[in-house]
Parts: structure tokens; C-alpha cells; sequence
């Protein structure tokens, strides 16, 4: 699941790099550009890294946290010292943490230890920013490309978690369809909706998005619709067929769990009033 997020979000940072400074950092004085580094010496890349400045200037590396990490802090400082190795100059590194599962008691913006004292120390500091923390508002004004974070952040106050959501969601469909050509439109909607997902479950996120007319073309929308009106399906199915044959046991269920065709579920579902085992709701073709 992580890295999904962490795609979506590699992928806005880069189509939308100014925005992405603006709402965590400051806004860019010089130009800015991704940087495409492989940190080949680790496992995995780096999740952001922006270059400031013709010639380079400064390097911001942003990391995204949907989940607790223990040792986290530990790669940050070793990201920042290969970039600072590879280009030779100031990094600064900030954390998001994309919801407060994310947050572990290691990730305090510093690592410090000296093993041997008065004879050399570490000593490092990154920047941790709780999206949850930050008013909606102020990521939707950073810019259309950083909107669908506004999904993540502190929601307007008296509402429901949802209410909030779909008052949130207003806005950056809004601000999308105002600024953004159609195409983007779509593909910063469907980001907006699989951050969603990391506040509520799945058919709940796209409950909230159902009125969006760009929306109905998204993939990974219907796509999620489809999820939920499989698992609603399923539900019948296990409830009916109680009633009708015996409780489901775990065999049944797991079988029943791993059919994903619309079709075939809603035949089993027609089946099941009359059927005389599980066997025979489950055989349906």
C-alpha cells in the first residue's frame, strides 16, 4: 500500500515541483527541477529530490510516511549525506507524514550520538511536517498540482470526517476544473481520491467523489466501485445463504472471497434462494 502513495505522490511532486516547496518548504526564488537519483548504494531511491538554482544551488529531499517506521530517521541522514556526497551542496530534508499512523517516536527531526565522548559526534536535523496538521486551506493554495494533498490535511472544523472530506473535496474539484487542463484534471482527481483512501476506506472515498462528472473516466475509480459493489455482493451472499443452506464456514468464505466477477457474483446471488449447498451457489459458472 505504501507505495502506491509513495508513487502517487513522487509523481505530483515532480509534475508540480514549485507547489510541493511552496507548501513545505517556502517558494522558489531560483529555478527548480527534479532530480532523477538512483541512491544505488541503498535498496530503493529517494522519494523527492528537487534541485534549486542554474547552477545548482541547494537540493530539497522530501520523504513521504503513510506507515510507522522505526528506522526511518536513520535513512533520512543517509539519503542526505549520498546527495550531499554526489552534488556538493547544502540538503535539506523534510519528512511528510501523511497521517498520524505514521508517526513513531524516532521521527523527532534529529539524530545524535557520540560513542566516545569529546572525540567526535553525529549530529543531524530534518524537518517533520504532520499533513494533518496543516489546514487544508493553506495545500490548496499552494498550488493546483499540490491540491490533492488538501485531502490529507486539517479539515474544517464541525464537521464529520466525512462531511469534511466532501466539503474539502468541493474545493479541489473546484480549483482543478478552474486551473487545470482536462486531462490533468482527471489524473490529479484520481490522486486526490487514493489519498482519500488513507482516511476512510476505500467505497467511502469514492462515495465522496461520486458526483464528479471527470471522475466517471478515472480507472482506479470505477475500479473502486467495482471493489464495493463486490464486497456488498459477497455480503448477500454469505447472509442468503445462511438462511437458505447453513452458516459459511472459513473454506466457503475464502473461496467466495477470491471471485471478483460482477457478473458471476450477482448469477450466485440469484442462485442462492434456491440452492441446496454451498457447493451449488458456489459452482455457479
Amino acid at each position: 500500500m505504501a507505495l502506491t502513495f509513495d508513487a502517487t505522490l513522487k509523481d505530483m511532486g515532480r509534475q508540480s515541483p514549485q507547489g510541493f516547496l511552496t507548501a513545505f518548504d517556502r517558494p522558489p526564488a531560483v529555478p527548480v527541477k527534479p532530480l532523477n537519483v538512483d541512491l544505488s548504494t541503498l535498496t530503493t531511491a529517494a522519494d523527492l529530490v528537487l534541485g534549486l538554482g542554474e547552477p545548482l544551488e541547494e537540493i530539497v529531499h522530501i520523504d513521504f510516511q503513510s506507515s510507522a517506521a522505526a528506522w526511518k530517521h536513520a535513512d533520512l541522514m543517509v539519503y542526505n549525506a549520498l546527495l550531499f556526497a554526489h552534488y556538493h551542496v547544502p540538503v535539506h530534508t523534510i519528512v511528510l507524514l501523511l497521517r498520524p499512523e505514521a508517526a513513531h517516536a524516532n521521527l523527532n527531526g534529529v539524530v545524535g550520538y557520540a560513542p566516545r565522548s569529546g572525540r567526535g559526534s553525529m549530529h543531524f536535523s530534518y524537518q517533520v511536517v504532520r499533513v494533518w496538521e496543516v489546514p487544508a486551506e493553506e495545500l490548496l493554495a499552494a498550488g493546483p498540482g499540490v491540491a490533492p494533498l488538501a485531502m490529507l490535511g486539517r479539515l474544517p472544523e464541525g464537521l464529520s470526517l466525512e462531511a469534511g472530506l466532501a466539503a474539502v473535496a468541493q474545493q479541489v474539484v473546484a480549483r482543478l476544473e478552474k486551473e487545470v487542463p482536462p486531462d490533468r484534471v482527471k489524473t490529479l482527481l484520481t490522486d486526490a481520491l487514493l489519498l482519500t483512501g488513507l482516511r476512510v476506506r476505500r467505497d467511502v472515498a469514492a462515495k465522496i467523489f461520486r458526483g464528479v462528472r471527470a471522475m466517471q473516466e478515472s480507472d482506479t475509480y470505477l475500479m473502486i466501485l467495482d471493489e464495493g459493489a463486490a464486497k456488498t455482493l459477497k455480503e448477500m451472499i454469505l447472509l442468503q445463504g445462511e438462511d437458505q443452506v447453513s452458516a459459511p464456514d472459513e473454506a466457503v468464505k475464502a473461496r467466495l472471497n477470491g471471485i471478483t466477477d460482477l457478473d458471476r457474483l450477482k448469477r450466485m446471488l440469484s442462485k442462492t434462494p434456491k440452492a441446496a449447498s454451498w457447493q451449488e451457489i458456489l459452482d455457479t459458472p
